[in-house]
C-alpha cells in the first residue's frame, strides 16, 4: 500500500458519511472502538487482518467525530432556548465576524458570554446570527448587550439551516429597534484578527481610491475576499460560464501569494529553509487578512503541508498532501465533508492530478514544437479535467451545466492571474509608494474590464450553459 494515509482518509470520510445517514449510540461505538483497538494488538503480525481492523477503526473514528461534534456543551446558548420560545432574552458578548450588508440589513455573528431571562442569568457560549434592520457603526470585537427574541434559523429551508449548523450557528436574533442594542465598554476578540481586519480595510481603501466601482469590487473580491459590492449581473454571468471561482479567495489566490513571496525572498537571497518559513508565515497572515473563510483555510492548509514537505527533503506527493489536508480539516470540523465548497475544492484538484496526465499521455505532445500552442493545449486539458471532476457536483447542487466552462477558463484564468498580480502590486505600492498607485491602477482596471467583456460574450454564446 503506497499511500496508507489516503486510504485512511477515505475510510474516515466514509465514517462521517455513515454517521450522518444513521444515528449511532455514542457509548456503544466507543466500546466497539476500544474492543477493535484491543484486537489490533492480537493480530499485529497478520498484515491483512491488521489492515482490515485499522480501516474499520478509522471508520468508527469518523462516526464518533461527527457525533462528538454535534454534542453541544452544557453551557451552549442553544440549551437555554425552547424550541418555540417567544421570550425576551438579553445577551452580553462581542461581535465575532465582519459586519455584512445584505438586503438592506446588517448581519454579523455574535458570541454571547452571558444570557439573561426574566432576571435570571447564566454564563454561556456558542454563536448567534444577528440581523439588524438599521445601520450602525459596529466593528469586530465590539462588546454589546442585545435584547430580543431568539429563534431557530428557517426550519423550512433545510439547506440554509444545515449551512448555518456547519458554521456552529443554531440561533438567530432580529434587531428592529436601536433600543435593543447597548454598546458596552472595551474590546474583545483576538487582537491579531483585529490587526488583520485593519490591514484588509487599508488595502480595500487603496483599491477603492484608485479604481472605479465595478473594477474595485472585482479586485477586492479576488485578492481580499470582499464580495459584498459585486453587481448581481457580474456574479450571474460568471456562474453561467463556470468562472465564478475567481471571485472567491481560494487555492488560486493562495498559490499566487506563495509564488510571489517565494520569488521575492529568493531575489533577496534568503536561504531556502528560511524562505519557506517566511512564505508559510505570509500565507497564514493572508489567510486572516481575507477573513479566514473556509476556502482560504482549506487552501492555506494544503499550501502549508505542500511547503512543509521540503523540510523533510522529500518530493511532495499531492495525494498525501491532499489526504493530510482533508484529514486535518475534518478532524476539526467533520461537518465540512457536506460543504459544497469543500467537495469542489478537493474534487477539482484530484481530477486535475488524476485525469490530466492520462489525457495528456493519450493525446501525446501534439504541439511540442510550438510552445505557445502547447501551453494553450495543456491549459485546456487542465481546465477539462477540473470540469469533469466538478460538473456533477455543480449540476446536483446548482442545477446548471456549463459546457463553455472549459473554454472560459482557458481564456479567463490567465487574465485573472494578471489581475491578481496587478492587484497585489497596486496594494503594495499604496502602502510603500502612494505616488505610484496611478501607474499600477491603469493596467488593473484595463484587465478587469477586458475580463468582464470577455465573460459576458462567452455567456451569450449558443449552448453556453443549461439551467435545470
Amino acid at each position: 500500500m503506497n499511500r496508507p494515509l489516503t486510504l485512511l482518509t477515505v475510510f474516515y470520510c466514509l465514517g462521517i458519511f455513515l454517521g450522518n445517514l444513521m444515528r449511532f449510540n455514542f457509548w456503544i461505538m466507543i466500546a466497539l472502538a476500544l474492543a477493535m483497538l484491543g484486537c489490533l494488538n492480537i493480530f499485529l503480525k497478520n498484515n491483512r487482518i491488521f489492515l482490515i481492523l485499522t480501516l474499520v477503526l478509522t471508520l468508527f473514528a469518523g462516526c464518533l467525530s461527527l457525533e462528538n461534534y454535534r454534542k453541544l456543551p452544557s453551557c451552549h446558548i442553544n440549551n437555554f432556548v425552547g424550541y418555540r420560545s417567544s421570550s425576551l432574552y438579553c445577551l452580553k458578548g462581542f461581535i465575532d465576524s465582519d459586519i455584512e450588508t445584505k438586503n438592506n440589513y446588517l448581519e454579523f455573528i455574535f458570541r454571547p458570554e452571558e444570557v439573561q431571562l426574566e432576571k435570571r442569568g447564566w454564563n454561556c457560549c456558542g454563536k448567534v446570527l444577528i440581523r439588524m434592520d438599521f445601520a450602525k457603526d459596529l466593528n469586530y470585537g465590539d462588546n454589546l448587550m442585545l435584547i430580543g427574541n431568539l429563534s431557530r434559523p428557517y426550519p423550512n429551508v433545510s439547506k440554509y439551516k444545515n449551512y448555518l449548523i456547519r458554521q456552529g450557528i443554531y440561533l438567530t436574533m432580529r434587531i428592529k429597534d436601536l433600543r435593543q442594542v447597548i454598546r458596552l465598554t472595551g474590546k474583545n476578540g483576538n487582537s491579531f484578527l483585529r490587526f488583520s481586519r485593519w490591514l484588509r480595510d487599508k488595502s480595500e481603501f487603496v483599491i477603492s481610491g484608485n479604481l472605479s466601482d465595478i473594477p474595485a469590487s472585482i479586485l477586492s473580491a479576488m485578492i481580499l475576499g470582499q464580495r459584498r459590492n459585486i453587481p448581481w449581473l457580474v456574479n450571474d454571468s460568471m456562474v453561467k460560464t463556470g468562472t465564478v471561482h475567481i471571485l472567491v479567495v481560494s487555492g488560486f489566490n493562495v498559490g499566487i501569494v506563495a509564488f510571489i513571496c517565494n520569488l521575492l525572498f529568493k531575489i533577496l537571497r534568503i536561504p531556502r529553509t528560511y524562505r519557506l518559513i517566511f512564505t508559510i508565515i505570509c500565507l497564514l497572515i493572508y489567510c486572516f487578512v481575507t477573513g479566514a473563510s473556509n476556502p482560504v483555510i482549506r487552501a492555506t492548509i494544503m499550501g502549508v503541508i505542500f511547503l512543509c514537505s521540503y523540510f523533510f527533503k522529500r518530493e511532495p506527493d499531492i495525494y498525501i498532501s491532499l489526504s493530510l489536508a482533508a484529514l486535518i480539516i475534518l478532524i476539526v470540523n467533520p461537518q465540512q465533508l457536506f460543504d459544497i465548497g469543500f467537495q469542489l475544492s478537493f474534487a477539482s484538484v484530484l481530477a486535475i492530478v488524476f485525469l490530466y496526465p492520462r489525457l495528456k499521455s493519450l493525446s501525446g505532445a501534439m504541439f511540442s514544437k510550438i510552445k505557445i500552442l502547447q501551453f494553450i493545449y495543456d491549459s485546456g486539458l487542465v481546465s477539462f479535467s477540473a470540469w469533469l471532476g466538478t460538473s456533477g457536483i455543480i449540476l446536483l447542487n446548482f442545477h446548471i451545466f456549463s459546457p463553455i466552462t472549459v473554454l472560459a477558463n482557458i481564456l479567463i484564468v490567465p487574465l485573472a492571474t494578471l489581475i491578481t498580480f496587478s492587484g497585489f502590486t497596486l496594494v503594495l505600492s499604496g502602502a510603500v509608494c502612494p505616488f505610484l498607485t496611478n501607474l499600477f491602477s491603469f493596467p488593473a482596471s484595463m484587465l478587469i474590464n477586458l475580463l468582464l467583456v470577455l465573460n459576458m460574450k462567452l455567456a451569450k454564446l449558443p449552448l453556453a450553459y443549461f439551467s435545470f
